[in-house]
């Protein structure tokens, strides 16, 4: 069998280890990952390879040459333009006349691959993936297999919602030639977005190899330094050159060390070293010609080759390139990483997670703290569920604001005009001027919209027309957090891929800050809550509610809120009856918090002219009724209320949550109404909405009822008054479901083996995989959802009976319980 190694990549994520250097050719126990890959093929009696290249492919192929010295044939195919990865391997398909096997020349991997083969023939497979399995795959591609190893479905890079297994693609394939015939040379293809679809589209048949062995994308620098300490510590097979001179630690020839060196292993010297007196060296790889002088102590660190420490350094948990100079008394702390030709001074420090790119030179005694923010928490992903969220001038800094700022206008055109605002807290107006700032540096002009709720930011980006917009608020589930969150040209949150575009460039530090002639400009545009409430009011029937002269109990954030609430209950003619407490003016109540107090509110409705209340968030994007009863209403009926006047006002088709009850299903059938289910966000909820919107040519300044508590409000006084109904008597017009919802603790690493093993044990016919895993059951449903930001799952369930929607949550509990103890 023929072989392809996938050589091509850049390995932004790794910098500064790559800015110099192809992925491929980033050191692994002191050579490059690709040739631990070439021994793994020759292992396996595979020794005829293509190598297909891109990046600097100069470096790999004087490095490898024909591949004779390592007893292999080596042919290189090298792409002009990015291919992708199909679209690169097409480009050797001459070559290829046979049965071949793709491998990254970028991971590490000591997988049975003549086995995988041997599956592969017995299947008569065109395509077999090898997989693995991966406590937390949010940055693989999941597969899901049969019991019988036939692929079901791919999912790229997925959400939690999305994590319907643990099982990941190793982007190792074997493959049959037939797979050509499925697109045309020179166009960009890839492997699982493009043509594996395709093949389970067209029933060929394709399976899936689950391996056991060891597997490490190495796509980051925690990675990178994880896979030398799982080598050293004996947990995948790769050659390690050297003599182990005692247990766990081994040494290249000609290096010398002094009788006093302290060597605690694993451990792995390279070749031709000079190790001075006093020096204590423990659980590191040292690469070759390296000088380390007295007294210097280095632990669970990488050092590259060629490089001089002095006397009384302290390494620690740091990665060095080639040639690099550091003086007496230096300190690198964990997470560093240092580029090639570095030089730095006495008694600097370099603090935890700082890279240097090649070729810099720090004075004596400089304290480097420029790093990339909170790696350990934040590289797992930047984004939660509503924007960047962290606790505010201590993780949510006017620094990080306004790299956040560069980082994004970074990967727009020059010129994009960006909205920003805020709601009224001073913390969320100075975050807002530090985003605005990074956003011009980079060359972007930005409209500075003001401060408002977070409804009217949505509504602003969609009617000024920007390319996108960032509204920065105090968070409603912890105000002592902030959230940036980032918008797109129609209000609505951005995607999960932009999300990821803009985590890229922000931790890899490197995004081009425009021309001096050539930074971004801001302009103030005002009185956008004014053009809402015109909007607000021309959607709804004014006059109806007005008639009505509702006495309204309210509680909500006043500092934040009153300039809107005030103006809109004048102008329908409704009396607002406020709680008055204090609160902190540095920061709002949460949703929560004011929940809590609900017998202020619930104690007003001993005046019987109250027609209902509400408990609104301080974004104004969130809001609890309460009847004219003193009842509060769960959010669950917010989406059946929300159904029932959209279908009121003629809706043929309405888009609903997963999470939302099934009750609404069977009100849109006597409307004559379809449903969509979606996920559980509103951002999905929302472009669900407007892309149905837009295809059916509606206007784009439309006001949706999804996460807009004012508009909802006002909408639901309005059925009132058309119904000639109290808000008491439309709940109980609502048929009867029961609900329960609880949160069970998971660690991350157990969330995708927890969804693998419910979905095994399900009859498929009982699934349904919007967004997390919904099970039907005669009586009802219940959803295991994992949390993005948390580790948890929210186990909803709903059945007939109270009773029996309590049975079912306890059964999943157990479940999901007795998974994470397997």
């Amino acid at each position: 069998m023929k072989a392809v190694i996938m050589a091509g990549g850049k390995g932004t994520r790794l910098r500064p280890l790559t800015c110099d250097c192809p992925k491929p050719m980033v050191p692994i126990m002191n050579k490059p990952v690709m040739e631990h890959i070439i021994e793994l093929l020759k292992r396996h009696q595979i020794r005829d390879i293509a190598v297909t290249t891109f990046y600097l492919p100069q470096v790999i192929e004087d490095y490898f040459g024909d591949g004779s010295e390592l007893g292999v044939n080596l042919h290189y195919y090298i792409e002009d333009s990015p291919l992708g990865t199909a679209g690169s391997v097409k480009n050797a398909e001459e070559f290829l006349d046979e049965p071949f096997i793709v491998i990254s020349g970028d991971a590490l991997t000591d997988a049975d691959l003549t086995k995988a083969i041997n599956y592969h023939q017995n299947k008569s497979s065109v395509a077999t993936l090898v997989l693995t399995q991966e406590d937390i795959p949010l940055e693989y591609g999941v597969v899901m297999i049969s019991a019988e190893g036939e692929i079901i479905q791919f999912l790229e890079k997925p959400s939690w919602g999305e994590v319907f297994s643990d099982t990941v693609n190793t982007g190792i394939y074997i493959l049959d030639p037939h797979i050509f015939s499925y697109y045309e040379k020179g166009i960009k293809f890839d492997f699982s977005q493009d043509l594996f679809p395709q093949l389970l589209a067209a029933n060929e048949p394709m399976y899936g190899y689950v391996t056991d062995k060891y597997w490490c994308d190495i796509g980051n620098l925690h990675q990178y330094r994880q896979t030398h300490y799982d080598i050293i510590a004996g947990k995948v097979e790769v050659d390690i050159p050297g003599k182990q001179i005692q247990n766990q630690v081994w040494v290249g020839e000609g290096t010398e060390m002094s009788n006093d060196v302290e060597l605690t292993g694993p451990l792995y010297i390279g070749e031709n070293c000079k190790i001075k007196n006093g020096v204590h060296l423990q659980e590191s790889i040292i690469g070759d010609n390296n000088i380390i002088k007295d007294n210097t102590s280095i632990k669970k660190s990488i050092i590259w080759n060629n490089s001089f420490i002095d006397q009384k350094s302290e390494l620690r948990g740091t990665v060095t390139c080639d040639n690099v100079n550091l003086k007496d008394h230096v300190s690198l702390f964990e997470g560093t990483a240092i580029g090639d030709g570095t030089t730095i001074g006495k008694k600097a420090k370099v603090k935890p997670n700082v890279k240097v790119w090649p070729y810099k030179e720090l004075a004596d005694s400089t304290i480097l703290n420029k790093s990339l923010v909170w790696e350990t928490e934040w590289s797992r992903t930047l984004f939660g569920n509503q924007g960047v969220v962290g606790i505010s001038n201590i993780e949510v800094t006017p620094e990080f604001a306004a790299k956040l700022g560069t980082a994004y206008g970074a990967m727009l055109d020059d010129e994009t005009i960006i909205t920003v605002s805020s709601d009224t807290y001073d913390m969320s107006k100075m975050l807002k001027q530090a985003v605005a700032t990074g956003l011009m540096s980079a060359g972007i002009r930005v409209w500075d919209i003001g401060e408002m709720p977070n409804p009217v930011a949505r509504y602003s980006d969609r009617i000024l027309e920007a390319e996108g917009g960032i509204h920065v608020r105090a968070c409603q589930k912890d105000p002592q957090n902030t959230v940036i969150e980032f918008l797109n040209e129609y209000g609505v949150n951005i995607s999960r891929d932009e999300e990821k575009g803009i985590e890229k460039v922000f931790f890899r530090e490197d995004f081009q800050r425009a021309d001096l002639d050539a930074v971004g400009e801001v302009d103030i545009i005002p009185q956008m809550v004014d053009l809402y409430l015109d909007r607000l009011y021309n959607i709804v029937n004014t006059n109806l509610i007005k008639g009505q002269e509702y006495r309204i109990v309210a509680d909500y954030d006043q500092d934040n809120l009153d300039d809107i609430l005030t103006p809109l209950a004048s102008k329908i003619n409704c009396s607002l009856v406020k709680t008055n407490y204090e609160s902190e003016r540095s920061r709002p109540l949460s949703f929560n918090e004011r929940l809590q107090k609900q017998d202020l509110i619930l104690n007003m409705f001993e005046d019987e002219n109250i027609a209902l209340g509400f408990i609104l968030d301080h974004s104004g994007g969130e809001v609890t009724l309460v009847t004219d009863r003193g009842e509060l209403i769960s959010q669950e009926f917010n989406e059946v209320i929300r159904s029932v006047i959209d279908l009121e006002n003629g809706a043929k088709k309405i888009f609903i949550p997963i999470t939302a009850p099934g009750i609404i299903e069977d009100i849109a059938k006597e409307y004559g109404a379809e449903v969509t289910w979606t996920k559980a966000q509103d951002k999905e909820l929302l472009m669900k909405m407007l892309e149905y919107d837009l295809s059916n040519g509606k206007n784009i300044d439309s006001l949706p009822i999804v996460g807009d508590g004012l508009l909802f409000l006002v909408k639901v006084l309005e059925f009132l008054a058309k119904e000639e109904v109290k808000l008491s008597e439309l709940i109980d017009a609502i048929p009867e479901f029961h609900r329960t919802k609880e949160a069970i603790e998971c660690p991350w690493e157990d969330k995708g083996k927890v969804m693998r093993s419910l979905i095994e044990q399900t009859p498929e016919e009982n699934i349904e995989l919007i967004d997390g895993v919904k099970v039907y059951h005669d009586d009802g449903w219940t959803l295991i959802l994992p949390d993005s930001e948390d580790p948890i799952f929210h186990v909803y369930t709903e059945a007939d009976t109270i009773k029996r929607a309590t049975a079912l949550n306890d059964e999943y509990t157990s479940m999901i319980n007795e998974i994470q103890l397997q």
